[in-house]
Formats: C-alpha cells, sequence, structure tokens
C-alpha cells in the first residue's frame, strides 16, 4: 500500500524528498542571493501586499467603505479593528502565538475564517471614546 502512494507522487516530489538535504542549501543560497539583489523591490511589493489586506478588511467591516462607522473618517493610516462586544486583548490570548500582535497576523485570521461577525472599523478617535466609555472589564 505505501509503494502504490509513493508511486502516485509525481517525479520531482520524489526527487525532492530523497534529495532534500542536498538541495535545500542550494535554494538558501540562491533565495538569499536573489533577495539581497532585489530587496527594495521585494520589501515594496511586502508593503503593497499588506496594505491592500488590511484595506479589504476594513472595506469589509466598515459596511462596503474603507471608513469608520462611526464618523466615516476614511484615513487609512488611522482605521482599525474594533471588537463590537470589547475583549479584544482576552481573544488574542486565547488564540494564541501569532495572534497577540494584532494588525496584518489579524487581517489574514480573519481573511481566513471567512470574515467572522462582531466586528466593526472604527477610526482611533472613535476607538479611544469607546475605550473611555467602556467598563474596564470588558478590555
Amino acid at each position: 500500500m505505501a509503494e502504490q502512494i509513493e508511486k502516485e507522487k509525481p517525479y520531482w516530489q520524489r526527487y525532492y524528498e530523497k534529495n532534500r538535504a542536498k538541495i535545500l542549501p542550494k535554494r538558501r543560497k540562491s533565495w538569499k542571493a536573489y533577495y539581497l539583489n532585489h530587496k527594495q523591490e521585494l520589501l515594496i511589493k511586502t508593503r503593497r501586499k499588506k496594505w491592500a489586506l488590511k484595506q479589504e478588511v476594513l472595506t469589509h467591516y466598515g459596511n462596503g467603505k474603507c471608513a469608520c462607522v462611526n464618523c466615516s473618517f476614511d484615513d487609512i493610516r488611522a482605521l482599525s479593528i474594533d471588537h463590537i462586544e470589547g475583549g479584544g486583548h482576552k481573544e488574542r490570548l486565547k488564540l494564541g502565538k501569532g495572534l497577540d500582535r494584532g494588525g496584518v497576523s489579524f487581517y489574514r485570521f480573519l481573511r481566513q475564517r471567512g470574515y467572522p461577525e462582531g466586528y466593526q472599523t472604527l477610526c482611533m478617535n472613535c476607538q479611544v471614546i469607546k475605550q473611555v466609555k467602556t467598563p474596564i472589564e470588558l478590555l
């Protein structure tokens, strides 16, 4: 049975598994050289992808607009995701490592989960106002 499964794998995959120890150092070396030669382009590309993801998530939770749901402020630099019922810190701790920072990893998490309910787009002013009005145990 195991032999049959092994034969069903594509040739390149079988070759890679057998020669992994030889392939990886060469691959690392070539990727490092590529990165060093194209560092600025790769950084710009990564930054654009992160901003596009942020805009996509904020637009979804901003009711179709990349703007605050309270005051319609639309400067993406000051927009963020708000937990409608509070408890964002506790949720990030519960979800585990990688999401404790928020930001891009949290936006990725929301997109991968199909944009779950319970979030909204708020500007930082509205976030602070909400935080001051909210009892401390919800945070």
